[in-house]
Formats: C-alpha cells, sequence, structure tokens
C-alpha cells in the first residue's frame, strides 16, 4: 500500500511540474490578473452584502458618485415597463430626485423610498444564496403595512433574471443592472476618480456574476491541456472554511499550552472540526477516554469547533461530540445519562445511533470581510465561548 501511496505521489507531483513548465498557457490570462481592479484588492467581489452597498450608493442621487438620479431613475423605469397596470406611465414622469435609499431596512436589501411621489420600491438581492422562510411575502407584507399610501415596486435581483417565488415581484438580472449604471454614466460623465470606481465594480460583475465570455473561453481551453494538474490545485486550494479552522486550532493550541486542563488533538478532526478534550469528560464518563475507532487515543467523546458555511457568512460553535462505537452496555448508560443531563441544562442536543451531538454554545458569524484580522478577532469570539464551555461544564457537573 506504502509504495502504491508513493507512486501515486510521485506522478501527482509530475502532473504539477508538466504544468509548472508550460506557464506560456497563461500568458493569455494576463489581461485580467495584471488589471488592477479595487473590489478585487478588498477582496469583496463574493460578498453579496457588499454589491447590495454599492447598488445602494449609485442609486442615492444625493451621493457623491456625481450620476445624480441616474441609476434609480433607471430602476424605477425598469419596473414601470414592466408593470401590467397603468401605475407605470406614472413612475416613469415621476421626479427622482427625492429618493432616499435604506440598506438593510427590515433584513430587507435595499429600499428606496420617495415620500414626496408616494413610491416605493423594494429590492432582494439574491447573488451568492437562495430565498428562505418565506422572505418574500413577508418583505411585501411588511411594506404594505408601513407604507399603505404608496405606489409598491418589488424587484427580485439575481445574476440571470431568476423567477422570484412570489408573482408580485419583478424578475430583474444584473446584466439589466450594468445597463442602468452605463447609461447613467454615459449621460453624467463623473469625474475620473468616481469613473474608476464604477468601471471596476460593472468589470467585477461582469467576471464574478456574468461571466465573461472571452474569459470563459480561454480557462477552457487551459483547463482542457492541464486538467489533472488543475483538479489537484483545486482540491487542496485554500478556502474560507480551512482557514478559519486554521485559525480555531493556533487559538486551541495556545490555550493548551496555559491550560493544563485543555487538551488539543493535533492529529484528529477534518476540515470542519478541530478537537479537543478537557480534563471533566473522563471524570464525567469513566472509561471513556478509552481508544475509539473514530479518534483513536482519544476516546469516544469530545469536544470540536465546529466551522459552518451553509450561510451568507461563516459561523463557528463549541460542540460535544459522543461516539457510541464499541462502547460497552455500561459506558453507553452512562453516556445517556450525561448526556440527558445535558438536555436539562442546555437543550440543543441532537441523538443518533451512533453519534451525539450537544451544542456547548450557540453559533457565531465570523465577519468574512477582515479575514487579515481573524487571528484577533475570531481569537475574541473563541474566548468568549471557551467561558461559555466553562459555565456549561460547571452546570454538567453540578447534575451529575
Amino acid at each position: 500500500m506504502a509504495l502504491k501511496d508513493d507512486s501515486v505521489r510521485e506522478d501527482e507531483e509530475e502532473t504539477l511540474r508538466e504544468f509548472l513548465a508550460d506557464s506560456e498557457c497563461l500568458e493569455p490570462l494576463s489581461e485580467w490578473t495584471r488589471r488592477l481592479n479595487v473590489f478585487d484588492v478588498l477582496k469583496i467581489t463574493n460578498t453579496e452584502i457588499r454589491h447590495s452597498n454599492v447598488l445602494a450608493w449609485l442609486m442615492d442621487p444625493a451621493e457623491n458618485h456625481g450620476l445624480h438620479d441616474g441609476v434609480i431613475r433607471g430602476f424605477v423605469a425598469f419596473a414601470a415597463r414592466r408593470m401590467v397596470d397603468d401605475g407605470g406611465f406614472d413612475d416613469l414622469l415621476m421626479d427622482c430626485d427625492g429618493f432616499s435609499i435604506r440598506r438593510e431596512w427590515r433584513n430587507i436589501d435595499i429600499l428606496a423610498v420617495n415620500e414626496k411621489e408616494k413610491y416605493v420600491l423594494c429590492i432582494e438581492n439574491k447573488i451568492f444564496s437562495d430565498e428562505h422562510d418565506d422572505q418574500l411575502a413577508r418583505y411585501r407584507a411588511e411594506i404594505e403595512r408601513e407604507f399603505p399610501d404608496c405606489r409598491r415596486r418589488f424587484v427580485f435581483l439575481t445574476p440571470n433574471s431568476g423567477e422570484a417565488s412570489e408573482s408580485d415581484w419583478l424578475a430583474m438580472g444584473y446584466g439589466d443592472v450594468l445597463d442602468i449604471i452605463d447609461r447613467a454614466v454615459e449621460t453624467a460623465a463623473p469625474a475620473p476618480e468616481t469613473a474608476r470606481f464604477i468601471a471596476d465594480y460593472m468589470d467585477t460583475v461582469r467576471r464574478n456574476i456574468l461571466g465573461d465570455r472571452e474569459l470563459e473561453d480561454i480557462c477552457k481551453r487551459i483547463y482542457a491541456k492541464h486538467k489533472r494538474a488543475l483538479d489537484l490545485i483545486y482540491e487542496h486550494r485554500p478556502d474560507v472554511v480551512s482557514t478559519i479552522s486554521n485559525c480555531c486550532r493556533k487559538w486551541i493550541g495556545e490555550k493548551a499550552g496555559n491550560d493544563k486542563t485543555i487538551k488539543l488533538r493535533k492529529d484528529t478532526g477534518d476540515k470542519w472540526d478541530t478537537v479537543f478534550t478537557t480534563n471533566l469528560l473522563p471524570r464525567l464518563l469513566p472509561g471513556i477516554d478509552e481508544p475509539s475507532g473514530i479518534w483513536g487515543e482519544y476516546g469516544h467523546c469530545v469536544y470540536q469547533i465546529h466551522v459552518n458555511d451553509d450561510k451568507d457568512v461563516p459561523r463557528v460553535r463549541l460542540q460535544l461530540v459522543f461516539n457510541f462505537d464499541g462502547l460497552d452496555e455500561r459506558l453507553r448508560g452512562d453516556c445517556e445519562e450525561v448526556i440527558h443531563a445535558i438536555e436539562e441544562v442546555y437543550k440543543k442536543v441532537r441523538i443518533g445511533k451512533r453519534w451525539c451531538i450537544a451544542w456547548a454554545t450557540d453559533y457565531s458569524s465570523v465577519p468574512i470581510d477582515s479575514e487579515e484580522e481573524w487571528d484577533k478577532s475570531l481569537a475574541k469570539t473563541l474566548d468568549g465561548m471557551l467561558r461559555q464551555l466553562k459555565r456549561f461544564e460547571g452546570k454538567l457537573s453540578e447534575k451529575q
């Protein structure tokens, strides 16, 4: 088996060497990779909330972009042309200078309000996520309650004009947004610095949301030629979850060095979970630290710092995990007693045939726009969770 592993590794290394030796194949990408783009520098190209921030800024006629009411008027006209009743004609004739733009008003991405004209435009921006929890119906009901005397328009903005679950919401694509911005820039001729910023944003949308056809063709040719090497690179690429987990391992390693009640399990865990134990576990469950098939010498019960990335921003929590494989009847019964005590202390417990996961803390969000500060900001979050864990263990000890 070892020889096979060595040969596979050597084959993979040779594949990567061949790719590196053919660096000329990457030259056609230079037009894109050498271009300075402020959104790439700030690492916000794939952050939905940042796109909403830029759009809200461009839509506000009182902001300093120099486009005046060009962008908000474009959005109003887009909605008006798709109205099935006669209200759209009045929309096209109204004065758009009086708009105020609100961000995240009652969780709505962008809300444009013109009190003088009694008009409200509600925009839900969905680039990297989907609808959830009947949010469109809730938002519409909220707007109807708050603005009963206004003409109300609802826009569902997605990369490719995806249809909304609610018929009152008009489908709009980012191609439509670029057309609106392009016309506003051409009409207003903003200052060079502003024009460059707007051009960077439009370029970001084309590359990261809509897709650049020429760039796609170049990448397809390179991928066809070096598929194995690029698959290897992609498989081992650093990502948000891995980066956060590495920060978590560094943090728990420092804690274990200063607190002898904590033990870091370096050779266990995976991309999503950092494993550690405390002195409490073997005291509560004598024999639970006997070797298991899952965590080896570290037993059948461990703590995990779990990273979850199924929302708009990644989140972390501390959880206590039991594995029942190989436990005798006595230990299984002891585990069930502890789990019952945990349910009384902290209700969030999920029990299966082989596993039990008990939340020691709730999830905390990790801001994805401050990666450089994760060592500090994430450490503060984890410090707070560790204090919660100590209280959790204290209550658990009282129950036993």
